[in-house]
């Protein structure tokens, strides 16, 4: 869906009630991402819970970047709006292969006094906020994604000081190889070792790659390289994030937790490219990297030293 945004602003002639109804489908698409970490500890033992993440995300992100590059051929081949009614149709296929999942749903538990709506919304924030373990993974990811919303702005910048598109474009390839290199060669090769010592490898892992594309710079490769690294080990750590989340909690709270997880992410991503894009003229490219770099540095001391994050292994993830 991410992707057919992008074809519908690059094709701007459309009839408005076009982009309309896209971003409105995009909107209740992105409903669906609590719902299947909500499912996904139904189907599986807690055990199975990280590879049942890496290969989802495997799938997500592969088939992604995957139709993301041919996005291009396929809107010269069938039109844009041939494109749209394509995207319609895998909406149809997903509807149908969820129907035939099976499952037993927790019951919820039920109190004597009936909650206010807003109260029942706030019952994710306040299981968020009062367990450590969330509380820190809820806090790295919410500043991490800002910072995340600030590289979709620099990255087009750091293509023009380079040379221009061709060197964004190849950037972005690096970003997106990296992660799923991370997600699938690297977690194996790590799959010996616990929960926690392979996440603490990945926060190390990419701090060290993002201080690196600092004093590479000015070496376009050299800086492509280090930057693809740094996502290797990017892509190691979003293997482990949401099966930590799914067995600190209990199935009847789960939806709850991740639509609130996802709300607070999420919201972060435009107001990074939102802010950086204003301080994108006061800040030296080599700056934003530097801030990024110590970010991810303080998030793993901020782990590294967590009483909660040292029981991770208990839960019994691996």
């Amino acid at each position: 869906m991410q992707s057919t945004i992008g074809l519908v602003a690059l094709h701007i002639k459309l009839p408005g009630i076009y982009v309309g109804l896209v971003f409105v489908a995009a909107l209740f698409g992105s409903l669906a991402y609590p719902i299947q970490d909500t499912l996904v500890p139904l189907l599986v033992e807690p055990d199975q819970l990280v590879q049942a993440q890496a290969d989802m995300s495997i799938a997500y992100k592969g088939t992604d970047y995957v139709f993301n590059a041919l996005s291009g051929f396929l809107i010269s081949l069938c039109s844009v709006l041939g494109v749209l009614i394509m995207d319609a149709a895998t909406f149809v296929v997903t509807v149908a292969t969820f129907r035939r999942i099976k499952l037993a749903e927790p019951r919820q538990q039920h109190t004597r006094e009936k909650s206010l709506y807003l109260n029942q919304i706030l019952v994710g924030f306040k299981i968020i906020s009062t367990d450590p373990l969330l509380r820190l993974l809820t806090f790295a990811s919410v500043v991490m994604n800002f910072f995340f919303g600030g590289l979709n702005t620099y990255v087009v910048l750091f293509g023009r000081h380079f040379g221009g598109s061709i060197y964004y474009g190849i950037l972005e390839s690096m970003s997106a190889v990296g992660i799923l290199l991370g997600m699938t060669v690297v977690y194996r090769q790590l799959k010996k070792l616990t929960v926690r010592q392979s996440y603490l490898i990945g926060n190390f892992g990419r701090a060290l790659f993002m201080i690196l594309t600092v004093v590479s710079y000015n070496q376009f490769w050299l800086f492509a390289i280090i930057y693809l690294l740094s996502f290797v080990f990017q892509g190691l750590t979003q293997v482990f994030e949401t099966p930590m989340i799914q067995a600190t909690v209990g199935s009847d709270q789960l939806g709850k937790v991740m639509t609130c997880f996802y709300t607070l992410v999420s919201v972060t991503l435009p107001l990074g490219s939102l802010a950086f894009s204003f301080l994108a003229d006061r800040f030296d490219l080599r700056l934003f990297l530097l801030l990024f770099a110590l970010f991810y540095a303080g998030i793993f001391l901020l782990f590294l030293a967590s009483h909660a994050f040292k029981k991770v292994d208990e839960l019994q993830l691996s």
